[in-house]
This record gives structure tokens, C-alpha cells and sequence, in this order.
């Protein structure tokens, strides 16, 4: 076993197949490989797997020259070129794609069998494309239109258009006081993220096709709220006042810590702990996780804990799903979340085809799909209805 996380070693092996690593990172995985037996067979072994077989002589001699990140400056500007590309002006005529490195690893996960998988990704309803704040009375604030400062009953928020706070509360207004104590609804369509300051200073990170739900002002000895889809939270400490987030299956009870929840998928909970400590409940189960691990809840399993990647579970958050030997038929499931188009895999074979690589939600969709094509002839379209085809 290698004494270091090889979650997160295999996640810099993958960006750098990708040409999507940091010039920090490069040289820390680079390090690596020149000092730890056991990194330098996985990267090896990594690499046979992932590279084609008309590619790996001229992968390797590639390597033996001086290594750097996948970068170039041109005049003042910085620019990022792709391994594919690095590796045509070293003429080795091969095809190696950016943000998608693909094949069927089982380099440090044991135990994982094919299974069958959805072969469609379906868009969640949805009432339009705006970011909106449904208020307890039913007023609905569309905040993709409405900026700068928005009176709510004695509440002053401040809407920049990507992240909403609080501007001034005015405290002891009877009149306002049920209001205030009220569940809001806080949406965030298909293909967009905002943030939130709630009123004890915790800050929330809403990923696409998510709500949250949150009342104007805490009561005391209660912070409450709820999480529909995947969001990053960092909890402000309070003694004696915990912070509860109910998901559809559980509730994670915080006293001052950052954490990401992901409640997306029908039948699963994925709490990932960052710094500080969280209990997990759901029914009569509870766990408590600690920083680096996460806990999982399956309908059919319970709960588990096993570790997880920083930059896999969080990289929503720049824009970016990371994604090791994942199936085909999963990946289907984040395009409509993040391009808002229902997706169809043809061939149920195809679904259970396995890649691992860099999706970026900062690039249009064709971009993704024509690095897909490259990588297995993967043939798409879309029909008349919208809906893209794999084939």
C-alpha cells in the first residue's frame, strides 16, 4: 500500500494524462515517481492502461526529455495546449485528448463489477433558467434579473447576481418576527451555481439543479435548513446553537466545520468532511465523520465511510467534474444537470464503457463530446426534439 492517499495521487495522474495539472502539481506528482517505488509501477501501470498502444514508445520517449506541465506562454499571455497537442510537435502522430483520458483501470479500486447502468440522462423539471428566491408568503424574486439591494420584510439582501447576502437586519420587529423564522426556497436551475451568506454568517455554495431552503433569521438554539441536489457549506461556530441540514434521506448536525453535501442522485447521500466534525442520521443510524472521509448512505447499504478526493468531490465548484473510471452511463447522468440537454445512449453496451477524466462546464458541450468521439469513436447527435444521441 502507498503511505499517501492514491485517490488523490491516481486524481494527478489523470490531470496530467489531461494536460489539465498545475505547475505545483506536476512537480509534486513528478517527485513522486522519482522517489516511491510503489508511485512509479501504479504510474507506469496507469499509463499502459490509459494510452494507446501506438502511443506508449513514443508517451515514454517523450518523458525522458525535460517534463513540464501542459503550458505555454505566448508573448504576455498564458495558454493552455493539450498533451494531444504537446505530443504531435514531438511527432508521435497520436490521439490523446484533453479534459478526457479514458479506459478500465483497477488500479487502486478492488472489488468493483460492472453493473448495469441508466443508459439516459433526463433533465429534472425545472420552471425556468433563472436563479429565483421563492419567499414564505409566495412571492418569488427572480435574482438572475434583480440586483444590487432587495428589501424582504425587515431585511436588507444584497444580490450581486452570483452570490446573495445579507446587508442589515432589523431586530425585535414584531411584525416581521413570524416572517422571519419562515422557510424560503432558494432554487438554482440547470447549468449555473450561486452562493449564499445566511444570517449567522455560514456560507452556502449551491451546485446546478439545486435548492436550499432557509428562513430569513435563526431562531434561537435553532440553525435548520434543507438541501435538495449538492451544495458546500462552511458553518459558523456557534456554543450551544448546532446547525442541522436535512437531506432527503438524513441529516448531518454541525457545530462549525465546511463540508459538501450531495443528495442528487434518488436513494443516496454523499456527505464529504473538510475540516471540522459532523454527525450523519438517517432513521436510527448515526456516524460521525472526520475530515477526509465521507459518509455514504444507499437505500440498500446504510451508511459507510470511505475516503474521498478534494478535487473530484469539489471541483463543481471551479466548474469541473473530475470523474475515475466512471461508466459511461453515469456520466450521462451530469451532462443534463450542467448543459441542460437530455441525453440517450443507443447502444446499452456502450453505457457500461468506463473513463475517468476532466469534464469542463466553462466549455461548450461539443467540446466534451468531440473529445468523447475521439477517444472511443463515439458518434453523437441531436435529434429534432433536442435530445443528444451517443452511438
Amino acid at each position: 500500500m502507498m503511505k499517501r492517499d492514491p485517490c488523490h495521487i491516481h486524481a494527478l495522474m489523470t490531470s496530467r494524462l489531461a494536460g489539465d495539472i498545475s505547475e505545483t502539481d506536476a512537480l509534486y506528482l513528478q517527485q513522486l515517481i522519482d522517489t516511491d517505488p510503489e508511485v512509479l509501477a501504479a504510474w507506469k501501470e496507469f499509463r499502459e492502461k490509459f494510452l494507446p498502444e501506438d502511443v506508449q514508445d513514443g508517451f515514454q520517449r517523450y518523458e525522458a526529455g525535460p517534463w513540464i506541465p501542459a503550458t505555454t506562454i505566448t508573448g504576455k499571455k498564458k495558454s493552455r495546449i493539450s498533451i494531444r497537442k504537446l505530443i504531435a510537435y514531438a511527432s508521435l502522430g497520436a490521439a490523446l485528448i484533453t479534459g478526457l483520458v479514458t479506459g478500465a483501470y483497477q488500479w487502486y479500486i478492488h472489488g468493483i463489477h460492472p453493473r448495469t447502468q441508466p443508459v439516459a440522462g433526463k433533465l429534472q423539471p425545472a420552471n425556468s433558467n433563472n436563479i429565483s428566491l421563492q419567499l414564505a408568503n409566495g412571492q418569488t424574486i427572480n435574482l438572475s434579473q434583480v440586483q444590487g439591494n432587495i428589501q424582504v420584510a425587515n431585511t436588507k439582501l444584497k444580490n450581486t447576481g452570483k452570490a446573495l447576502s445579507y446587508g442589515h437586519v432589523v431586530a425585535n420587529d414584531a411584525a416581521a418576527g413570524e416572517s422571519m423564522y419562515a422557510m424560503n426556497t432558494l432554487t438554482v436551475p440547470i447549468g449555473k451555481s450561486y452562493s449564499i451568506t445566511l444570517s449567522d454568517g455560514s456560507l452556502i455554495w449551491l451546485n446546478s439543479a439545486s435548492t436550499l431552503q432557509f428562513p430569513l433569521s435563526f431562531s434561537r438554539g435553532k440553525r435548520e435548513v434543507t438541501i435538495n441536489g449538492e451544495a458546500y457549506l462552511e458553518v459558523t461556530k456557534q456554543a450551544g446553537n448546532p446547525f442541522l441540514v436535512n437531506t432527503p434521506h438524513g441529516t448531518v448536525q454541525v457545530l462549525g466545520t465546511s463540508f459538501n453535501v450531495n443528495a442528487y442522485d434518488s436513494g443516496v447521500v454523499k456527505v464529504a468532511l473538510v475540516t471540522g466534525a459532523v454527525k450523519f442520521t438517517s432513521g436510527k443510524n448515526e456516524v460521525t465523520i472526520h475530515p477526509g472521509n465521507e459518509a455514504v448512505y444507499k437505500a440498500d447499504k446504510g451508511i459507510t465511510i470511505q475516503p474521498f478526493d478534494e478535487d473530484e468531490t469539489l471541483g463543481w465548484r471551479k466548474g469541473k467534474y473530475y470523474f475515475s473510471d466512471a461508466t459511461l452511463g453515469e456520466i450521462v447522468n451530469v451532462l443534463p444537470r450542467w448543459y441542460g440537454t437530455n441525453v440517450l445512449i443507443d447502444d446499452p453496451q456502450l453505457a457500461r464503457e468506463r473513463f475517468a477524466g476532466v469534464m469542463d462546464r466553462n466549455k461548450p458541450i461539443t467540446a466534451f463530446l468531440d473529445n468523447l468521439g475521439n477517444t472511443r469513436k463515439i458518434r453523437y447527435y441531436f435529434d429534432n426534439k433536442g435530445v443528444l444521441h451517443l452511438q
